[in-house]
């Protein structure tokens, strides 16, 4: 396997060598030029950061993520849903259809608990030399951490998870469980007991990782059962939750009778950031899971939504990152 070197790395990014270790030099303090921090309260407590990067920093990672696709050969073992082409939130919750429990552990801070360190080790392992290990990670942290909202990081979180993926897949194996992973969202299935949870925290915590222990759930047959977002309780196919059904259902009742502006400023639409692309995806999405449900939807949305929409000014610049943080908790 090559070698790549400093220059290599410059032209994988599609700048000379001197702007990407400007670019490096300048990130640890280029908030608001280099790009803008996005900090949104999650449903269930503290706070979730997205960084949203400026043109610079975006064309830049564009390009070096494009190039790690190549560089690093890496292949996603099949419990990996999340990042992947091809799988989805729908394909890693078939895994779990019909089965006696399903266990969700979830990972706490996973992206930001990913720094320089473990970064770093990962490039070496693979492709590129001391020079080039250090400069790309300057590149693709930000205060020593992996942030979200950046081009590269989805790629690199699945890599430097690697060596974790295939500990957990041979436990799994061993005691016949199914397993997915959908980033930082594990789902064992089967027979499960609690001394598997007891073994897969000891399994993650050996290897630097820590268990957010309130997402923590045993889910049994019975009762609920999701696995990122859908209902899995059913032996022939994943399901959109009810709650979900309910809630596009009323969004439809609410503009089909009042308008769409009345539902952003007066029914909630704006703190949602329901801007008509997110409604016409969700609506795709739904289609995806429960086509009878969906696409009759996404029609309707389609006849009653304006073709675009312009919040107002002092709200402009926190759509995208509202949408993000959403769909994000949305599929806990």
């Amino acid at each position: 396997m090559a070698i790549f070197s400093v220059e290599d790395l410059a032209q994988h990014a599609g700048v000379s060598t001197q702007t990407l270790e400007e670019l490096a030099e300048s990130l640890p303090s280029g908030a608001g030029t280099l790009y803008s921090r996005l900090t949104f309260p999650k449903k269930r407590g503290g706070f979730r950061e997205v960084v949203s990067p400026r043109k610079t920093l975006d064309v830049v990672t564009k390009n070096l993520h494009r190039s790690f696709l190549d560089v690093f050969r890496y292949r996603p073992p099949e419990h990996v849903h999340g990042f992947v082409k091809g799988r989805s939130t729908i394909s890693n919750a078939s895994e779990h259809l019909g089965r006696t429990c399903v266990l969700r552990v979830d990972l706490k801070s996973f992206f930001p608990s990913i720094d320089s360190t473990r970064l770093k080790a990962a490039f070496l392992e693979r492709v590129y030399d001391e020079k080039a290990a250090e400069l790309c990670v300057r590149v693709v942290t930000i205060s020593d951490k992996l942030p979200v909202g950046v081009s590269t990081s989805p790629f690199l979180s699945n890599l430097v998870f690697r060596a974790t993926d295939y500990a957990l897949l041979d436990y799994a194996r061993a005691e016949g469980l199914g397993l997915t992973r959908y980033v930082d969202d594990l789902s064992f299935s089967g027979e499960v007991e609690d001394r598997h949870l007891s073994d897969i925290t000891r399994i993650l915590e050996d290897l630097g990782w820590r268990v957010n222990t309130r997402k923590t759930a045993f889910m049994r047959r019975g009762g609920p059962q999701y696995v990122t977002g859908l209902y899995v309780g059913a032996p022939d196919r994943p399901r959109i939750p009810r709650k979900t059904k309910r809630r596009m259902r009323w969004i439809l009742h609410v503009i089909s009778r009042f308008g769409y502006e009345t539902y952003m400023t007066e029914f909630g639409g704006l703190e949602a950031g329901m801007i008509p692309q997110r409604l016409l995806g969700w609506s795709c999405y739904v289609a995806s899971v429960e086509p009878d449900v969906g696409f009759p939807l996404f029609r309707a949305f389609r006849e009653i939504l304006p073709e675009s929409y312009t919040p107002p000014s002092y709200y402009a610049g926190e759509i995208a990152g509202i949408r993000i943080i959403h769909e994000l908790d949305d599929l806990r």
